[in-house]
């Protein structure tokens, strides 16, 4: 089984590498490329969403008849390569067709979780293998936003591109040189046509990472517009969320989670959904901050609820059901952008006040979700 410590070094590297300059598309298409710095980081991540989409089930088919082993170290020195050629991009079309050929393997690398997770028999293991997920996932976009704050002001920041290459090849010289086994997956079984479909639990995932992530394109545009903030300082309040996620993994104990999770669920989610309006409408930059920092805990505890609750009920195959909820998701960050394109021309704010609308949406629909999570029903063999 590869090893967890890898699992997670290996994604905290990668999630690092993809969000280091996202929060200043708009500012560094506009300058480097010349191009409609707005307008170009909606249609970038669009792009860069459809091939995840379809990339994702590609891959989980692929680890199904292949060493996950082999997979990932092939994947980890072909972005490497990549990572190279993009350091040395000097258009905005170049940059998107490197960017996309990146995502095609660098899109491999994720379904590493939940293979870790599946391979688990543990319920309390699983609680703190998601913990540890939303824990990285938040420490990336930390170290990534602010390192990118510092990097976009350098005369040729896709330069930073080439020590993430370099960490790739390392990451491909430690698995090779590990006497490690694949990751143990479950039998794949026989599946008929679609019973028991979770749409409403699809389609609550949809709402959910739609909610968060309208409000991320032009963030920073927000804050420096409304608060005449620095780039620096609009980073930090970017990230805010993810130093709650930090502080909230290293002083809420996982047995908050052993329990009726989904209840916990439709708190934390209906406060993120005022928390939010509260951002898109406050009077003072202190109002602002402290509502940032609650929502930060809210979007923590609901990214762990949401987890858990798939592992609880797939039990069997979590890295099949688990591709579902990606498929949902990229679904969400790819209709994100085109969202806040459009409502951020009447007003910066509108994409806030928009995803407090979605979130309200997803515990709208949650309760209509069905008890059981299977997607296809597993046929059982003829036993004779």
């Amino acid at each position: 089984m590869i090893s967890p410590r890898f699992v997670f070094i290996c994604l905290f590297m990668t999630m690092t590498s993809e969000v280091l300059l996202s929060p200043f598309y708009p500012q560094y298409f506009t300058n480097a490329f010349h191009v409609d710095g707005v307008a170009m980081t909606s249609f970038f991540i669009i792009c860069c969403r459809i091939v995840v989409i379809v990339m994702t089930p590609l891959w989980g088919m692929l680890l199904k008849k292949w060493k996950v082993q082999h997979i990932i170290v092939a994947s980890l020195l072909m972005t490497a390569l990549i990572k190279v050629i993009l350091s040395e991009v000097s258009t905005f079309y170049g940059f998107l067709a490197t960017s996309l050929v990146l995502l095609v393997f660098q899109s491999s690398l994720y379904l590493l979780y939940p293979y870790l997770v599946g391979g688990m028999k543990n319920g309390q293991k699983k609680a703190s293998a998601a913990t540890t997920y939303v824990f990285i996932v938040h420490t990336a976009i930390i170290v990534a936003s602010l390192f990118g704050s510092t990097i976009i002001a350098w005369e040729m920041p896709l330069k930073v591109y080439q020590y993430f290459a370099l960490a790739d090849m390392v990451l491909a010289v430690w698995l090779l040189t590990r006497k490690a086994s694949p990751l143990k997956t479950e039998k794949t079984p026989s599946i008929q046509s679609i019973n028991e479909p979770i749409f409403f639990y699809l389609l609550a995932i949809f709402f959910f990472h739609l909610g968060h992530n309208v409000i991320r394109p032009y963030f920073t545009l927000f804050t420096s517009d409304t608060y005449s903030m620095s780039s620096q300082s609009s980073a930090l309040l970017y990230v805010m969320p993810s130093i709650m996620a930090i502080v909230l993994k290293l002083t809420v104990p996982t047995k908050l989670f052993n329990g009726k999770v989904i209840a916990l669920f439709y708190g934390v989610t209906g406060a993120s959904a005022l928390l939010l309006c509260l951002q898109a409408y406050a009077d003072h930059l202190s109002m602002f901050i402290i509502s940032r920092i609650l929502y930060g805990a809210g979007f923590y505890l609901s990214m762990v609820i949401l987890d858990i609750y798939l592992f609880q009920k797939s039990k069997e195959g979590a890295a099949y059901y688990y591709s579902w909820l990606i498929a949902v998701q990229n679904i969400a960050l790819l209709i994100a952008p085109l969202l806040a394109l459009e409502i951020s021309k009447v007003n910066l704010a509108l994409p806030l006040a928009a995803g407090a609308a979605a979130l309200l949406a997803a515990s709208a629909v949650m309760p209509l979700r069905n008890k059981t999570i299977p997607i296809l029903r597993q046929v059982k063999e003829n036993e004779g």
